[in-house]
């Protein structure tokens, strides 16, 4: 706020300057015309003759004073402020100036001009700074009248009346004074209105200087707030994807404890990635067989062309970081050439994450995208936590089949042992008797086992046990249950078969297998079998009858020659 107090308090300065600047170049004209105008006055209107002294003192009264305001000039200039050597010279400029007023012939008429230099000075300084001045002015007038008196009654023989011109002094002063004085009431009420203003100023400016410091807080505010505002939008878009995540990691962990079949795991599990990672395509491939070999197990991709591609290409080198070293793998510029499996195929990003178990690899997810860079390592991590989560569930599903298959499935023919046979038959027997269907019964034995166990060996013997279940196996429905009984004898359970279906199946079966030719090396064979056949509720009242009317019938078709079908007698 410094410059504007320095504008305001230099403006009356500069006027002044001017005035001054004014006076040292061009008052030596007027100088001249008011000495031309006396000499002339004198000597038109006087008739008086011209005195060189009187002359010669008037134009060195003129000098003195153009060179005092020459300096006085210079000194403001120099010094931009008033000093005592101005106030020095300021002196010597009234008397001069006054000095040489008093010599002209005419100077009664010219006292008004001191009203001039005195009224500029009282409006530039104050009346108090002029008060000297104006006595100096009067003080140095009166004495040059008297001076010039003297020298005029001496040198013109006139008498001037010196108490009347002293009196028209006098008066001509104490009106420049009370001009003066009012010129200096108005500096003076300048002035205190200009402090005013300078106050008003000083506290604006503190004010400007407060607002520009709360403009500042609120602008180092406004920038930590928006700071703030951000990573709080991060955290919350962190959060939201968090939240997201756990929600999907609680639906497959909720999925992973109530669906026990590995298919139907997978299936739901490659739609929870799908709507997670906006993927394009997701397919869930499991090892297989002694070189894990990659096979599908899911896949969104309904073409069956582009799938056929996908499960021909899907072991190719290009996956090796995933399906051999168990890492994951992420290109968000894919080339069609060196990713084979995606020949045919918009794809552009692709990752591929295995699926690890006790650091054995169960498979690979492989989710794509028909844009480039669609994927991040947020969605690599991701999917490695679903991956893990997963890969427990198949280990888990691996192990629970396998002790399914201990308990339920006879070790060497892969059929159903006895226990589940009997568990099945109560279960289908409830049903039969909700839903009064016919529940069939064939029991079948190979005739004269027990020789080719001691002909052949046992080892043949088992060889033969086999082949005769995987024949079996491929003939029957998916809803018949067929189990092995014990030893060479075998049971086929067929829900919704009645007496005579039964018989016929039987029939295929006995011609089937005695068409089987068994060889082992140098061994080559041939069996037949002794089939028994029974039916719920035409020959049979409960599950006990049923088997036991069925084993009848075997033995019946043993003791008719065996290699017969024969069937249990209906009720009475």
């Amino acid at each position: 706020m410094e410059p504007i107090r320095r504008s305001i308090s230099m403006g009356i300065f500069n006027n002044y300057l001017k005035h001054m600047r004014n006076t040292a170049r061009c008052g030596w004209v007027f100088f001249l015309g008011f000495l031309q105008l006396d000499i002339f006055i004198r000597l038109t209107q006087l008739n008086q003759k011209i005195d060189l002294l009187y002359v010669l003192v008037q134009v060195l009264i003129g000098v003195i004073y153009f060179i005092v305001t020459r300096k006085k000039y210079n000194l403001l200039i120099k010094e931009t402020e008033v000093t005592p050597q101005y106030d020095y010279l300021k002196t010597i400029e009234i008397i001069s100036m006054t000095s040489f007023a008093s010599t002209l012939h005419f100077s009664r008429y010219l006292y008004f001009l001191a009203f001039i230099p005195f009224a500029f000075e009282s409006f530039s300084r104050g009346f108090s700074k002029v008060k000297s001045s104006l006595v100096w002015g009067l003080s140095s007038q009166i004495c040059t009248q008297l001076l010039l008196s003297v020298w005029q009654n001496h040198l013109f023989k006139e008498k001037n009346n010196m108490i009347i011109l002293s009196f028209i002094i006098i008066c001509h002063y104490i009106l420049i004074w009370v001009f003066v004085y009012l010129c200096g009431t108005i500096h003076d009420e300048y002035m205190r209105s200009e402090e005013e203003n300078n106050v008003l100023i000083d506290k604006l400016g503190d004010k400007y200087v407060q607002l520009e410091q709360a403009q500042k807080e609120i602008q180092n505010n406004y920038e930590k707030l928006r700071e703030t505002n951000t990573k709080l939008e991060k955290i919350n878009e962190k959060l939201t994807s968090n939240i997201a995540e756990f929600y999907t990691l609680q639906q497959i962990s909720q999925a992973i404890t109530s669906i026990f079949n590995v298919n139907e795991l997978l299936k739901f599990v490659n739609d929870v990635i799908m709507g997670v990672m906006g993927a394009y395509h997701s397919t869930i491939a499991l090892c297989y067989g002694p070189h894990n070999k990659l096979k599908v197990q899911v896949s969104s991709i309904f073409d069956k062309k582009e799938l056929a591609i996908v499960s021909d290409y899907l072991n190719s080198d290009v996956l090796t970081p995933c399906t051999l070293e168990g890492r994951s793998m992420i290109d968000n510029d894919v080339n069609s050439d060196y990713y084979t499996f995606t020949k045919g195929r918009n794809i552009k990003s692709l990752i591929c994450v295995p699926f690890l178990a006790k650091g054995n690899i169960l498979g690979i997810v492989l989710i794509e995208h028909s844009m480039k860079d669609a994927f991040n390592n947020e969605n690599v991590r991701l999917l490695e936590i679903i991956c893990q989560q997963v890969s427990i569930a198949i280990e888990n599903a691996k192990l629970y089949q396998q002790m399914h298959d201990l308990a339920t499935l006879d070790g060497l023919t892969g059929a159903y042992n006895r226990l589940y046979f009997q568990d099945k038959l109560e279960e289908e027997y409830k049903k039969d008797q909700i839903g009064t269907y016919d529940l069939s019964l064939i029991i079948f034995d190979i005739d004269h086992f027990k020789k080719f166990n001691d002909t052949y060996g046992h080892l043949f013997g088992d060889k033969v046990l086999k082949i005769i279940s995987d024949f079996v196996l491929k003939i029957l429905r998916k809803e018949d249950i067929f189990a092995r009984y014990g030893g060479e004898e075998f049971v086929i359970l067929m829900p919704h078969t009645s007496l005579a279906q039964a018989k016929e199946k039987a029939e295929d079966l006995r011609k089937g297998i005695s068409e089987l030719t068994i060889t082992d090396r140098v061994v080559t064979a041939s069996v037949n079998i002794s089939v028994g056949v029974s039916c719920f509720p035409e020959a049979a009242g409960n599950p006990n009858e049923l088997i036991k009317t069925a084993d009848d019938a075997l033995y019946e078709a043993k003791n008719n020659g065996r290699n017969l079908v024969c069937v249990a007698k209906p009720r009475s």
